[in-house]
């Protein structure tokens, strides 16, 4: 695996926990794969490998990425977490009223995002307004994939991995299953 690990790379981990966007079944795997691959794999990963309370994951590769010493992280992932939740939307996790009130949410407590908090919020009300019009729901999320096209772009391939995890450690459940 030819993965940089730095606060970078854990920064990004950390905003897919925290949307919810993957969790201990998307991670174990991985983790385990660094740890049998590194003469010396970083301490937060060892730590994450056998996590699964997605909070508890959240700090520990938070308290990674926040470490000394510390580094600057590009406004562009609050745009991350906001494509994070778009994903979940796209893979029909959440609803598209649900992710217009958590990314509204979001950008009235980040303030970096790249649309404030009333963008996504008028677009909720207008969705709200039309009885939930699957025509206005289809130009919404073509407004939201052009805004956000490169953060998109930039979830896809980071989660990409993941997925392949998350399919092999259910995989071994289904093996491991006692009434197989």
């Amino acid at each position: 695996m030819n993965l940089e690990l730095d606060k970078q790379f854990a920064r990004k981990v950390a905003i897919m926990l925290k949307s919810r966007l993957i969790w201990y079944k998307h991670y174990f795997l991985f983790c385990d794969e660094v740890i049998e691959g590194m003469a010396k794999p970083p301490y937060w990963i060892i730590e994450l490998a056998d996590k699964k309370y997605i909070e508890d994951a959240i700090k520990i590769v938070n308290a990674y990425a926040f470490s000394e010493p510390f580094e600057a992280f590009p406004d562009s992932l609050y745009d991350f977490y906001v494509a994070c939740l778009f994903i979940k939307c796209e893979r029909k996790q959440v609803s598209w009223a649900s992710f217009l009130k958590e990314a509204g949410d979001f950008a009235d407590g980040y303030q970096a995002v790249k649309h404030d908090c009333e963008f996504f919020y008028f677009m909720l009300n207008d969705f709200e307004d039309s009885e939930y019009a699957i025509d206005l729901e289809l130009k919404q999320k073509e407004v939201i994939k052009n805004s956000f096209k490169n953060e998109i772009q930039d979830v896809h391939n980071f989660y990409a991995p993941f997925t392949t995890y998350f399919r092999k450690y259910v995989q071994l459940q289904k093996t491991n299953h006692p009434l197989n």
